[in-house]
């Protein structure tokens, strides 16, 4: 499945479309995250994405409190669903749609507490994109951006990707200049289906977490089917 053709209220895998909200959310919130390593051709946006990634990275780990909406106004789809991600280095735990995914930095675990099962799996080619230090050759894909409108609080920037076969025509990103603050960000996608990730807060965590705090560990969820796909 395209990381951008969410399933429509025709498909009746629920489950199929958290694990692939998963997955595209953490490739879209890296995107925005991480975009000023690879920004292309307008210098000035290049400085705004710049600070605001560098006051991201700058946090030993990071805990994001988000809101993800899925919209396509012809299938009647609005749905919003708050989330939690925490961040520290390429490791990664992510909360959304009553899922728990983590990265372990060489597996990812996808754990559905309603049926009681976690997915373990190695990332594929496709979701290599997962992995923030892998992120920084996605330059190599291409995208021009462009400084649409500068306000008093908000700058809005979009990327246009040069791989004109993406099913996605821009992804927006709204940004606070003054505080270097990403505010939210849209993928807008050529079968009109958008996904708006609205970021309430970004802060340090505090303790940092420790590495296994991004692993699920069968052995303590006795009662969980492990179904590992490595």
């Amino acid at each position: 499945r395209d990381l951008h053709s969410f399933p429509t209220r025709r498909s009746s895998d629920l489950n199929t479309l958290k694990l692939f909200i998963m997955r595209y959310f953490m490739t879209l919130l890296f995107v925005l995250l991480a975009y000023a390593v690879f920004a292309q051709n307008d210098p000035k946006a290049k400085e705004i994405l710049d600070k605001a990634a560098a006051k991201f990275k700058a946090y030993p780990a990071a805990e994001i409190d988000f809101t993800l909406t899925m919209e396509n106004p012809s299938e009647n789809i609005h749905e919003m669903h708050e989330g939690k991600a925490w961040m520290k280095g390429n490791l990664y735990k992510l909360n959304v749609m009553d899922v728990e995914n983590y990265y372990d930095g060489k597996n990812i675990y996808t754990y559905m507490p309603e049926v009681q099962e976690v997915n373990i799996k190695n990332p594929n080619e496709e979701e290599e994109i997962l992995n923030p230090t892998t992120l920084f050759d996605i330059h190599n894909q291409g995208f021009d951006q462009k400084l649409v409108s500068t306000g008093n609080d908000i700058t809005y920037i979009e990327l246009f990707p040069t791989d004109k076969s993406r099913n996605f025509t821009k992804i927006g990103i709204w940004v606070n200049p003054a505080t270097s603050s990403i505010q939210k960000v849209t993928s807008f996608g050529k079968d009109g289906n958008n996904v708006l990730i609205t970021i309430k807060s970004i802060k340090q965590s505090s303790p940092v977490p420790a590495d296994s705090f991004f692993k699920f560990d069968p052995a303590k969820h006795p009662e969980v089917e492990v179904i590992d796909l490595r």
